[in-house]
């Protein structure tokens, strides 16, 4: 084990992209004014409320991490959900006004299945991605648009 643990560190240090040791914080935007000088962020950042609803009212696309069950009990119109995962890259790639980035979001900010899931779009190839921890519990409690079944 030790040689082995010895040999992947080893590795590691001398990959052109290396693994972090220690896991970075994401990065959060909090002001309207900081997306704009993004045309489109690289990798995965948190965004507020104020900024999910503007990106919302731009037409980007939003994906729903919670199970199918709860999504079709409400969600925020236009987003998209699977519990299957290339059928959700399969559906990302269809929406028709994909533009650079996306917004995921889950249940509230206790929900861990929004930043899981932007990791695992993120290791699939997506690279603009903005996260959204207070989910669909504070995207209703702002009295936005929601869909219900």
């Amino acid at each position: 084990i030790t040689i082995s643990v010895v040999i992947s560190l080893s590795f590691n240090v001398i990959r052109s992209n290396p693994i972090n040791m220690i896991a970075q914080d994401l990065k959060k935007i909090d002001n309207i004014d900081e997306l704009a000088n993004f045309n489109a962020p690289s990798g995965i950042v948190e965004i507020d409320i104020g900024i999910a609803k503007d990106l919302y009212e731009q037409g980007t696309l939003f994906i729903d991490a919670r199970a199918e069950e709860y999504f079709n009990d409400g969600h925020i119109p236009g987003a998209i959900c699977s519990d299957e995962l290339d059928e959700l890259i399969d559906k990302i790639y269809n929406f028709d006004n994909l533009d650079k980035a996306f917004v995921v979001y889950c249940s509230d900010d206790d929900c861990g299945s929004s930043e899981e899931l932007s990791y695992q779009l993120y290791d699939q190839g997506f690279e603009s991605i903005y996260l959204f921890k207070g989910g669909w519990k504070q995207w209703i409690e702002n009295n936005l648009p929601a869909k219900y079944y």
